[in-house]
């Protein structure tokens, strides 16, 4: 287990890789701001589209509102199941909320944010009169490329810092719902979740394929 006065000046990049895995359970003891802007701050160096930085963050340590926040996500669940055009599938979607809500138990919750962000590229494809989804198959979503590495490096970089976290995309199905809840303001959409927090117990790596599994030279 990672010490916790381990700081990430203290531990390879390869042992922070190689540590980091999804923790899904928590203890309660609170996670200092100051700790939170250095995981941000490091998030932030993340390779992105035109330096556009299309990120935003919003940590959330306020029990009552992390419970509406659980409270919104299966709420919408519920409605979900009862799509008449889902009949039949109600007790699959409602199964969905165990890994759904779990953030709602962390200590925090820190909920990522994507503002809009169009390229010259994008802007020519589109004048040129593709669709949204052929400018986005030719793209391959940039923005949410951006992000994405951000989020891992947020992921990452609490490991080092000997906490754990978990990439959670689940409670986005309640998306409008929550950035309501939250005071959201276009242009931004809610993409993420990542609870945060000391792990309850020793969280288990999940297998990787082998790299000749997934690599090729040509």
């Amino acid at each position: 287990m990672l010490r916790r006065d381990k700081t990430p000046e203290a531990m390879t990049f390869a042992d922070a890789v190689e540590g980091r895995c999804s923790v899904r359970r928590f203890t309660d003891e609170p996670v200092p701001r100051e700790d939170v802007r250095a995981m941000i701050a490091l998030a932030t160096r993340a390779a992105n589209a035109g330096n556009k930085q299309m990120w935003r963050f919003i940590a959330v340590d306020d029990r009552d509102l992390l419970r509406r926040m659980g409270e919104t996500v299966a709420a919408k669940l519920d409605e979900i199941a009862a799509w008449p055009s889902l009949r039949g599938e109600e007790r699959k979607v409602r199964g969905m909320k165990g890994f759904s809500t779990f953030f709602a138990e962390a200590p925090l919750t820190i909920v990522v944010l994507g503002l809009p962000y169009v390229s010259a590229g994008d802007e020519l494809l589109l004048k040129a009169g593709c669709t949204i989804e052929e400018r986005d198959r030719l793209r391959a979503r940039p923005d949410l490329q951006s992000i994405g590495a951000a989020v891992q490096l947020l992921c990452t970089a609490a490991h080092a810092m000997g906490y754990g976290t978990c990439w959670m995309t689940a409670p986005v199905i309640a998306a409008p719902e929550l950035e309501q809840l939250l005071g959201v303001e276009p242009p931004a959409k809610l993409v993420a979740v990542v609870p945060l927090g000391r792990a309850a117990g020793a969280p288990r790596r999940s297998r990787r394929l082998p790299v000749d599994d997934v690599l090729e030279f040509r």
